[in-house]
């Protein structure tokens, strides 16, 4: 679908021009003339095939809108179909009936019982105008930071109205009725595209398999707790019978507060922490050891410092109860959600422009399950290629 150039952000613009293999560089009209003129002279390269289309309970997405699936092989472009066919028989409607959402269970059921892994969960900022475009998602990864697998997302969309602002739009699509009132003073964007209730709901299908599967390996879930309203959340998971995980902060996140805050005492603190090696027997001493040298007079920010060191001592009590860890010194630097926002700032890239209804009615999530299938594009077989086509294990 050639959506109107108009409509075009300078990102899209660039990303067209590099798929065309003309100059980026020039003002925006500039660049934007540059971009109509290839589109008429290039419609349909005739030693290039069509590319086929994807579609789910009405939602529809042209691959041949993706810069690198319009430039890849034949070849190539049927690999990445049968990676893309495995994720979308995983697409569903939402329980509220109001959109779209994928969940792959069968990816816990593959992980390495004898490691620990943990959650990340965030929602990934897409796109800022005409409309604001959100995907919240939720990961698996190993604690070390390695295997990082998508196992749920959920595509929100939102008009922009006359009087916002497009950095309001870095702010959380989240909502509830009960927003500390400190939230509201900061500017916090509320809409009620999703809601703590929709994150609850995501995260029951998640702990729901752990428990049915006796997976004890998960030993946390790696966010921003303020942003995304983990209290209200977690009492609606434990109101469900369900036990709810630890939750973590990001500490990158949380070295950005406090520079924001200008804390550097306890950014100095804070990188000491990442790079600890912390052992079994001397871990609460070398926690007071690192937290004592911090002599700044920024209560504010030695209290959000604070607020990460005392989540550190349950979390690392179950890394060591596993065989991974057992009598080993943990390091934090893979504690985090570094994985998931590098992944986050490629799906900002690489999703091309759509219209508002089609990005509402599903498509915004359908292009995110395209773009998995070309993060992992290689020409291995996925187990779930092999489970779905038994003869290719020959």
């Amino acid at each position: 679908m050639d959506l109107p150039l108009s409509q075009f952000t300078a990102l899209d613009l660039e990303r067209e021009l590099y798929a065309y293999g003309l100059e980026t560089k020039g003002t925006k009209q500039e660049r934007y003339e540059r971009l109509l003129s290839a589109r008429r002279k290039f419609k349909q390269p005739p030693w290039r095939p069509r590319r086929p289309s994807i579609a789910k309970f009405g939602a529809r997405v042209q691959l041949g809108d993706f810069a690198e699936i319009r430039m890849m092989k034949q070849s190539e472009c049927e690999l990445l179909c049968r990676k893309i066919q495995w994720r979308l028989e995983r697409v569903r409607r939402t329980e509220d009936g109001e959109g779209l959402e994928y969940f792959h269970p069968e990816v816990l059921g593959r992980i390495d019982r004898s490691k620990t892994y943990m959650l990340n969960m965030d929602e990934m900022l897409v796109r800022q105008e005409p409309y604001v475009h959100k995907i919240f998602v939720i990961f698996l990864s190993r604690t070390n930071g390695q295997e990082h697998n998508l196992c749920y997302a959920r595509s929100m969309a939102k008009l922009r109205g006359w009087n916002e602002q497009t950095e309001e739009f870095e702010l959380p699509l989240i909502t509830s009725e009960n927003i500390a009132s400190e939230d509201a003073e900061i500017g916090m964007l509320q809409t009620t595209i999703i809601t703590p209730e929709n994150i609850a709901k995501a995260l029951t299908y998640v702990l729901t398999e752990i428990r049915a599967t006796k997976l004890n390996n998960f030993v946390a879930i790696a966010c921003d707790q303020i942003r995304l309203g983990l209290p209200a959340v977690t009492q609606l998971v434990e109101e469900s019978g369900l036990a709810m995980l630890p939750y973590i902060g990001d500490i990158r996140d949380l070295q950005q507060v406090l520079r924001n805050m200008f804390c550097s005492a306890c950014v100095r603190c804070s990188m000491r922490l990442e790079n600890e090696l912390l052992t079994r027997t001397t871990y609460e001493e070398q926690l007071n050891r690192i937290i004592n040298s911090n002599a700044t007079g920024n209560m504010n920010a030695m209290l959000r410092l604070m607020d990460y060191v005392n989540q550190l001592p349950g979390i690392l009590l179950e890394m060591w109860s596993h065989e991974e860890h057992r009598d080993k010194p943990i390091s934090l630097l893979g504690l985090n959600n570094q994985m998931l926002k590098l992944y986050a700032s490629h799906v900002k890239r690489e999703l091309p422009p759509i219209t508002f209804e089609d990005c509402a009615s599903g498509a915004g999530l359908l292009q995110l399950i395209v773009f998995d299938a070309l993060w992992w594009l290689s020409p291995e077989h996925e187990p779930e290629e092999i489970y779905a086509n038994p003869s290719r294990q020959n």
